[in-house]
This record gives C-alpha cells, structure tokens and sequence, in this order.
C-alpha cells in the first residue's frame, strides 16, 4: 500500500510541475476546472447514488456556477469577501463533525458541494493567476507536508484517535507530527526569504488546521454514505475528491492571508 501510494505520488509530482512549469497558463487553469469537474461529479456519487438524472444535474449546475463567475461575474464578485465566506463556511462544517452521525439530506449535500468545490475551484485559480506558479506550488507543499507528517507520525505513533467515528486511522499524534512538520518547513522559508516568523507559523498552523478540517467532512460524507474512497483515479491515494478535500478547505484561507499581506 505504501509503495503504490509513493509511486502514485511521485508520478502525481511530476505531472503536476510539468503542467505548472511547461505549459502555458491557459492550459493549467483548464486542466484545473477539468479536476475539479471531476471532483463533482465524485461528489455528486456520494451524495446521490441512486440517481444518475440528480447527479448529472448537480455537474451541470456546478459548471455552470463556475463559469457564470468566470464570464459574468468577475467585475462584481469581490473575492475577498468570498474567500471569507468559504472560510466562516468550513468553521460551520467543523462543528458539524461533533454532531456525527447526522442525517444530511441529499439537497444540503448539493448546496454543500456546490459551495466547497466553487469556492475552492476559485481559491486555487485565484493564486494561481494573481501569485504565479511558485506561491502556489508553496501553498500545495504545505498542505503534502502536513498530510505526510500526519500519516507517518500516525503510524508509527498513533495511539489517541482523533475522530474514531468518522476517520478511524487518523490520531492526536498524526495531528501533531503534521503540524510539526510544516512548522519546520514555515521556518525554513522564513529563514529564506527574510519573513517574519510571528505572522508566518500561526499562519501555517491555521492553514494546516483547516486543512485537516477539510479531510474530516470529506470523510464524514464518505461514512453516511458507506464509501471508503471517493474513486478510484490515483492508485493507493483514492478519487480526486480525495486528493481535493484538504486543497479547497484551506486554499480559500492561503488566498485571504496573500490578499491581507499585500494590502
């Protein structure tokens, strides 16, 4: 399992800074609404599984939310007040955890869906396009570093379960290897590019924190509907949705930090 996931990743790594750093960013940003596309569709299987009419309805209203925001409302929509939307949104969503097992009807897991996954498909193209290819890459490598420290840290220390019901593998000792890690890393980039490590590290943490607040609901969603992975896209990792879950959780919060910082 390990080396299907490592290969997995390594392969995932190289496609990924081919597709950032050799092509142009039209076609990263089309690959980005291809992902993410594929991420509802994944979304709308767990939400309703029974009926293929609701879920291609679901992919359709999806698509065109993002592209109505693309091509209509870019000129009114301020983005900051949507990444500080999504972020009080996913706050919501962490409470729902503590009320696990609940029943979600399947129109609460539509609107749901459709917020986490717009607002996360915006975040993404947002630091893409305003930040450039190396702050996003940033943004990816703490996100990879917190869920490896998690999972190695879990592994081979993991005792204290940290959501027994809704994720069984993850722990309290997983959590904190994470955010040790991705500590380590804010400090070398602070030691790297002169910034300072007050603002930066709670920054790192939050981001982190709500990150794995994004893996939790993803998985709680994935429980009610007795699925383990979202899909079977990535060998060892899952669906897309699963490789998505901690991104659109945290990348609204990374984009709101790169607007207060350059205010």
């Amino acid at each position: 399992m390990l080396k299907e996931r490592a290969i997995t990743g390594i392969v995932g790594l190289i496609v990924l800074l081919s597709i950032l750093y050799l092509m142009p960013h039209e076609i990263a940003r089309a690959l980005f609404f291809i992902i993410f596309i594929i991420a509802g569709w994944e979304w709308a299987n767990l939400i309703d599984q029974d009926s293929l009419n609701r879920r291609v309805v679901f992919l359709v209203t999806l698509t065109s939310m993002i592209f109505g925001i693309h091509f209509i409302g870019l000129g009114i929509i301020d983005f900051k007040i949507l990444f500080i939307f999504s972020v009080i949104f996913w706050m919501l969503l962490l409470l729902s955890l503590f009320y696990y097992p609940i029943h979600i009807p399947s129109s609460i897991g539509w609107t749901i869906g459709l917020i986490i996954l717009t607002s996360g498909y915006f975040s993404v193209d947002w630091i893409f396009i305003n930040w450039g290819r190396d702050y996003f890459l940033a943004f990816l490598c703490f996100i990879w570093l917190m869920d490896c420290g998690a999972y190695f840290a879990g592994k081979n220390f993991g005792q204290l379960k940290l959501a027994i019901h809704i994720s069984p593998n993850k722990t309290w000792e997983g959590l904190i290897g994470g955010l040790f890690l991705v500590t380590i890393f804010a400090v070398f980039l602070s030691v790297y590019f002169d910034l300072d490590n007050l603002v930066l590290i709670p920054f790192v943490l939050s981001l982190s924190l709500l990150s794995v607040i994004g893996d939790l609901a993803i998985s709680m969603f994935k429980r009610s509907s007795g699925t383990k992975d979202t899909g079977n896209f990535f060998p060892g990792h899952g669906g897309m949705l699963d490789r998505l879950d901690s991104i659109v959780s945290s990348a609204p919060l990374f984009a709101l930090g790169l607007i207060l910082i350059s205010s």
